[in-house]
């Protein structure tokens, strides 16, 4: 009797506990760019219903890429150069300084590997050639390991954000024409140069493949044209798969369910063949649970149809003062898109304009946060800078980073302030 007593109770001590599973995904609610190894921008989280804001945390530049979040940490790069440690609560951890700070640091997102330790690709600075740095830090903020790369030519190199893949084997590509993958221990396991700069983070699909965008590589076999964009799939050993001629932006690709790899205007099998085309260019483009693709189009957000048709377009609004015929107000920005389990879409719209003569309109727009349900309409619209004013002929540019999704449903999102917002 006893025993069968014990036995319930242990079931049901057991039937209370989280499953590996969420405690897994709990632990690493947003671990890299775009939110997992093939880029998809989809969170196993629902993000808020009703916006608000819980707290900013201030840097001391610019906060022009997404923050990762795992570990009950948050972790956010500025172009102050330093990579900021905050709980939950956006208290300061603490920061780690690299050896350069500049726009081209600012833009990297960090990775966040199984036991906590972070990646972050950077560059050093001074002289003709500065060298792109891979840096691994510990939980506690102290170096593990860098990694820093030989650079043969004139111009910056710099590590793009790293991608971790399932076996845990870190990705990184530079613009230094290179392709890494590390052990975690820093140990190089292959490098590929690739004679083209590599534009965009590394996607890796779940069988291995790795997949990046190259910017002006050499007329070969794969990619007959040169002073273009191309597509190259790497074997999980560094060599080549297969290469393919790419249009559209400077972009990182995304990778479906079933292998479909989506990139600029593009759908491309496995194999390297051709889907299909479509007009507009994605971004960096992310897929929703049924497939739906999402991304930048020209005016507003795009949804596409795993066929490539058209779902619906959700335009955004340009700044205010467009009838002054001294003003001009470029596209206002559009982030990619972080995808909540509630189908929900959330990005971030900034402003930026210039006026060549007076009067200077007093204000011309604001940064927001927009969720948008899965059928084109808006759930709702938080403003994070409120309508901008322009001092001078110039007006400031405020652009705002892709959002992240926490275990809580709490959205981050960087801004050109400085500041990181945290939006319930």
């Amino acid at each position: 009797m006893f025993l069968t007593i014990l036995t319930v109770l242990s079931l049901v001590a057991l039937s209370i506990l989280p499953s590996p599973s969420l405690q897994s995904s709990a632990a690493s609610a947003w671990p890299m760019f775009h939110g997992n190894a093939q880029h998809t921008g989809l969170s196993p989280f629902p993000g808020p219903t009703v916006p608000f804001l819980r707290w900013t945390f201030q840097t001391g530049g610019p906060v022009d890429a997404s923050p990762a979040v795992g570990h009950g940490r948050i972790y956010v790069t500025s172009e102050d150069g330093n990579l900021y440690a905050l709980n939950m609560q956006g208290q300061l951890l603490w920061k780690f300084q690299t050896l350069c700070h500049d726009f081209e640091f600012g833009a990297v997102t960090p990775a966040i590997d199984s036991d906590g330790t972070v990646y972050l690709g950077g560059h050093l600075c001074g002289g003709e050639r500065p060298q792109g740095i891979l840096y691994a830090i510990n939980p506690s903020g102290k170096q593990k390991w860098n990694f820093t790369n030989p650079n043969p030519v004139e111009g910056v190199d710099s590590f793009n954000s790293p991608t971790i893949g399932p076996d845990g084997t870190i990705y990184v590509s530079d613009v230094g024409f290179h392709v890494f993958a590390f052990n975690p221990d820093g140990i190089v396991k292959w490098q590929l140069a690739t004679h083209g700069e590599v534009v965009g983070p590394p996607a890796v699909a779940p069988d291995g493949t790795v997949y990046v965008e190259i910017d002006d590589p050499p007329p070969t076999d794969s990619c007959q044209q040169a002073l273009n964009k191309c597509l190259v799939a790497l074997n999980p050993d560094g060599t080549i798969k297969w290469g393919l001629f790419s249009y559209g932006e400077f972009n990182s690709p995304a990778v479906g369910s079933d292998g479909t790899v989506y990139i600029d205007s593009s759908a491309v099998s496995p194999d390297g063949t051709v889907k299909w085309l479509t007009p507009g260019m994605f971004g960096s483009p992310s897929i929703g649970p049924d497939g739906t693709i999402y991304g930048s189009g020209e005016g507003g957000l795009n949804s596409i149809n795993p066929d490539g048709t058209l779902r619906w377009q959700f335009p955004i609004e340009r700044p205010n003062g467009s009838g002054n015929p001294c003003c001009f107000y470029g596209l206002v920005g559009l982030s990619s898109v972080a995808i909540g389990s509630n189908g929900i879409l959330y990005f971030g719209v900034g402003v930026e304009g210039f006026c060549s003569c007076a009067p200077v309109p007093s204000g011309y727009g604001n940064a927001s946060l927009y969720a948008v349900a899965p059928n084109g309409t808006l759930a709702w619209k938080f403003v994070i800078h409120p309508t901008v004013t322009c001092a001078t002929f110039s007006c400031p540019i405020v652009l705002l980073s892709d959002p992240t999704i926490g275990s809580d449903g709490t959205i981050y999102i960087g801004s050109g302030d400085g500041n990181l917002y945290a939006i319930g």
